[in-house]
């Protein structure tokens, strides 16, 4: 039985944006037939990548009239509310670039539309849940025998020459892949958040550090940090009651489909499997019909309220009980 492919629009043609376009194109269990951007050069350009797409310059309108079976966003964060709820709406699976929005009250509704709706149909782009090393990780974690975990202790460094964010852009961008890696890894919430952050004198290096507790009590600390000389470099450690773990990078798959020329794309060669197995495993999840096959939006809230507490602490200096 030949099955026709699915029929996606992509929404959003930034760099990010253009890394989907580049992979969904190359697979075979899908045809780009819309694409939207609300900055026409962008959309333009994307034209000449897939010529027999429809293109829009309002996402909304794509949503809504475009000929698609499905929809990835990968707009300015601030964006994706609007353009989830418009999926939901219509019925479309959608897998949305990470954050699934920029407040947990904002993820709470999209929670609630989509049990409205009757079925799962939104996905977060956590890519590190597809990633070959910490799958491992995980299964490692998992195995019988492993003991239970008591810390887990993660770093995400970025050079200056790419990432500018202050302490609130680290939180809320940056973290949000590793308290999703805490929750994935632990299957546990986080109950509790204290933030510490400091500035070099000169301003251009910023280091946050978040302390998680979940509810059954694994501790979590995250570093978060930007600044001159520094290369693109992640890693998690787990101490649990047998012994250590921790993720051991493998070296890049040259086949990928991910960019080597320029520093302000490390991550994307990083994780350029971790992309590439996240939209291929979402585009067979929807042909299964179950849509979703990584975070789900409730995962998505969650790491919204984590955000949120992360922030309330910074401001108060003081730890914050994560409100759901």
């Amino acid at each position: 039985m030949t099955v026709d492919p699915i029929r996606v629009a992509l929404i959003g043609l930034g760099g990010m944006g253009n890394t989907h376009l580049k992979i969904v194109a190359g697979l075979p269990q899908a045809t780009i037939t819309a694409i939207a951007d609300t900055h026409v050069p962008f959309a333009d350009r994307a034209a000449h990548l897939v010529p027999a797409a429809g293109v829009f310059y309002d996402p909304i309108d794509c949503v809504n009239n475009a000929d698609i079976d499905a929809v990835l966003i990968a707009t300015a964060d601030d964006t994706h509310f609007a353009i989830t709820q418009a999926c939901i709406k219509r019925g479309l699976p959608t897998l949305c670039e990470k954050p699934l929005t920029t407040t947990a009250h904002e993820s709470r509704q999209i929670v609630e539309s989509e049990h409205a709706a009757g079925r799962p149909l939104v996905q977060v782009g956590w890519m590190r849940r597809f990633d070959p090393d910490y799958l491992a990780l995980h299964s490692q974690l998992h195995a019988a025998g492993s003991g239970s975990p008591v810390l887990i202790s993660q770093r995400h460094r970025n050079p200056l020459s790419v990432i500018t964010f202050d302490e609130r852009e680290l939180i809320t961008s940056s973290a949000s892949h590793d308290i999703d890696i805490f929750r994935w890894l632990t299957g546990d919430d986080i109950a509790e958040v204290s933030t510490a952050s400091t500035t070099s004198s000169d301003g251009n290096t910023v280091l946050v550090v978040l302390t998680l507790t979940s509810q059954t009590g694994i501790v979590g600390v995250i570093e978060l940090v930007r600044g001159p000389g520094l290369s693109y470099d992640i890693g998690c450690e787990i101490v649990t009651g047998t012994g250590p773990l921790a993720l051991t990078p493998t070296e890049p798959d040259p086949s990928d489909p991910a960019p080597l020329d320029v520093e302000a794309e490390a991550w994307m060669q990083r994780f350029a499997h971790a992309y590439r197995a996240q939209d291929a495993g979402w585009l067979a999840a929807i042909a299964a019909g179950t849509n979703v096959v990584g975070a789900t939006a409730n995962d998505g809230y969650a790491v919204n309220a984590v955000i949120d507490a992360a922030l309330a602490s910074l401001d108060s200096g003081r730890p914050t009980a994560v409100q759901r």
